[in-house]
C-alpha cells in the first residue's frame, strides 16, 4: 500500500514538503519518505496526490523543544491504537515526561491524533500515533495490536515471538524499572547476557509494542530467565 501525504516539516516559515508513507504489511510498521528534492516529473510517475489533506491540516503547526537539538537518533514513532496508554506507560515506567504535540488530543475524525513524550535527560523522543489514513476493511490498527501483542505470554512467564521487535536502551541500572514494574503488577522478563548485561524485557498494556532495557547493574533480588539467549550488543550510544 503506497500512500501520499503533504505534512508540514519544521516551523511554520518553511513550505509544506511532500512525503511519501509506505505500509509494511504484516506489521505495525511504515516507512516515511521525503520528496522534498523530487521534480514534478518524479511525483507524476509516483502518481503522487495529496490523498488525505485534512490529515496533516490538524497539524497545529507546534513543535516541542528538545529532539532539534539532540543529534542523530532523536526519535522513535509507534503506531499504536491506544496511544494514550503507551505515553503513560512511559511516564510511569520509564521515567519521561508528557510533551505538546502538534496534532489533536483527544483523537478527532479525520485526523492523525499522537501522544509524544521525552526523556529529559537527553532529550530523546518516542511519539505513539493513531493513524487512520492506513485503515481499510481488511486492516484494523487495534486488530492487529491484539494479534501481534505478547502480553498475556509475558504474564504467563513466556517470551513471545513479537518480543524480538523491541526497542532497546541503555540504563545505569534496573532497579527503579523492576520496582516500578511490580509496584504496578506490570509483567516483565528478566535476562542476561553472556557478558553479565542484563536485560529487562516488558511489554505496553493494549499496545503491541515491546521495551527492552540493557544494563550492567542490578541489585534487586529477581530470578533470572535461561528461556532463551541473548545477543551482546557492547556499548551503545546514539
Amino acid at each position: 500500500v503506497l500512500m501520499g501525504l503533504y505534512g508540514v516539516i519544521g516551523s511554520e516559515e518553511q513550505q509544506d514538503v511532500p512525503l511519501l508513507r509506505v505500509y509494511i504489511p504484516g506489521t505495525l510498521w511504515t516507512m516515511e519518505l521525503s520528496l522534498s528534492e523530487a521534480g514534478p516529473e518524479a511525483l507524476r510517475a509516483l502518481d503522487f496526490t495529496d490523498s488525505n489533506p485534512s490529515v496533516f491540516g490538524c497539524n497545529s503547526g507546534a513543535v516541542s523543544s528538545g529532539g532539534e537539538t539532540r543529534l542523530g537518533w532523536w526519535k522513535t514513532t509507534y503506531m499504536a491504537s491506544r496511544p494514550e496508554i503507551a505515553a503513560q506507560f512511559m511516564v510511569d515506567i520509564l521515567g519521561a515526561k508528557h510533551i505538546e504535540s502538534p496534532y489533536p488530543w483527544p483523537p478527532i475524525e479525520g485526523c492523525i491524533a499522537t501522544k509524544w513524550v521525552q526523556f529529559e535527560a537527553d532529550g530523546f523522543h518516542v511519539h505513539f500515533v493513531i493513524a487512520e489514513e492506513f485503515e481499510t476493511p481488511n486492516f484494523n490498527i487495534a486488530e492487529v495490536d491484539q494479534a501481534m501483542s505478547g502480553f498475556e505470554a509475558l504474564e504467563s512467564g513466556s517470551f513471545h515471538a513479537s518480543m524480538y521487535n523491541s526497542l532497546v536502551l541503555e540504563v545505569d541500572s534496573l532497579d527503579e524499572y523492576l520496582l516500578r514494574l511490580k509496584a504496578q503488577s506490570m509483567p516483565y522478563m528478566l535476562m542476561q547476557t553472556t557478558s553479565k548485561q542484563y536485560v529487562l524485557f516488558m511489554i505496553i498494556p493494549k499496545n503491541a509494542i515491546t521495551v527492552q532495557l540493557r544494563s550492567q547493574h542490578l541489585s534487586v533480588e529477581e530470578p533470572i530467565s535461561e528461556s532463551i539467549c541473548t545477543e551482546d550488543f557492547g556499548q551503545m550510544a546514539f
